[in-house]
């Protein structure tokens, strides 16, 4: 090989030499950016064993505390507390937990107001394991094209921007997280075997029952020499009685009852709620209360009288 060729070799050499070792660190420090994009904000192990947390409504901080997955309960007090919405308890804490190291936007205080993150503006989330706090993540003004929020968190001075929103979970009335349902969420009427519905102003009273307790039975009228009811209309009185939402919660003195309902099914035995119409304001509700709770529903009057007053129950004779 000539001397001229063993240069051009050389020199080819070098630059493939060079080119690899600049695209090498090029890819390392991209890798190295992913990788922080990717890493989770807080420890993990938390997600499943924290026990509590607070919440920023509009009325202030809202403690909400974990039974089990499938059962969350907010705190009032000592001694009220009131049936959570496991579902959006649960949506909560899956979007605390997926909050990443997406892109750093600075370090410290000086960049919280630019980032709505100061303490008297910012949304915030406290997680709590066993009473003890472990970090509370503070959320600020949204990013650009609302792709994301800015963030902080207790645990250091970085404020980051997060690659989704949480704005879902903030703004909004204590009632929000409510568990409004007076059975629990996928209960239905199919579930129930017999109902009765007690007028005690009139001590009229209709008692229904399945000839079998499964979804397959037929409904029966236990009045002797009652009328048949259709199982349409048996079925739709079920359906109404299952899906009974509240309007809000109350606490108040022992009911004087106008209605009492009566439910049976294989999951939750024999159900009593005592129900007494009030005047609130220029509307009638009623106060709902399952015996043995120490909480009421307020329940709008419409969403009760297709039950106290059911039409086209019966087949015509």
């Amino acid at each position: 090989m000539s001397f001229r060729s063993k240069i051009i070799t050389l020199s080819a050499a070098i630059v493939i030499l060079a080119a690899t070792y600049f695209l090498g660190g090029q890819f390392s420090n991209n890798k190295k950016v992913d990788r922080l994009a990717m890493e989770p904000m807080f420890d993990m192990t938390l997600k499943d064993s924290m026990t509590a947390l607070k919440v920023d409504t509009v009325e202030g901080a809202l403690r909400l505390e974990k039974i089990s997955k499938d059962q969350w309960i907010v705190r009032i007090d000592d001694t009220v507390t009131y049936p959570a919405s496991a579902q959006r308890a649960n949506s909560l804490v899956d979007s605390v937990f997926a909050v990443t190291k997406y892109k750093l936007m600075g370090h410290g205080e000086k960049y919280w107001e630019e980032f709505e993150l100061e303490p008297n503006r910012a949304d915030a989330v406290e997680i709590i394991k066993d009473g003890e706090t472990m970090f509370t993540l503070y959320v600020g003004k949204e990013g650009p094209g609302r792709k994301g929020d800015y963030v902080r968190s207790s645990l250091s001075d970085e404020i980051y921007l997060t690659d989704a929103t949480m704005q879902r979970h903030f703004g909004k009335e204590p009632k929000y997280w409510f568990s409004m349902r007076l059975f629990p969420d996928g209960y239905i009427g199919e579930d129930m075997f017999a109902y009765t519905i007690i007028n005690n102003m009139t001590g009229e009273r209709l008692s229904l029952k399945k000839d079998r307790p499964d979804r397959k039975g037929q409904w029966e009228n236990l009045t002797p020499g009652g009328a048949v009811p259709t199982k349409f209309g048996a079925d739709t009185i079920a359906n109404k009685i299952a899906t009974i939402e509240g309007d809000n919660f109350i606490n108040g003195e022992k009911l004087n009852p106008n209605y009492t309902i009566e439910c049976d099914s294989a999951e939750y035995g024999h159900i009593i709620f005592d129900c007494q119409k009030i005047r609130d304001g220029e509307n009638y509700m009623y106060v709902m209360n399952r015996r043995g709770d120490s909480y009421m529903y307020l329940v709008s009057e419409d969403k009760l009288l297709p039950i106290f007053q059911p039409t086209e129950l019966f087949e015509n004779k």
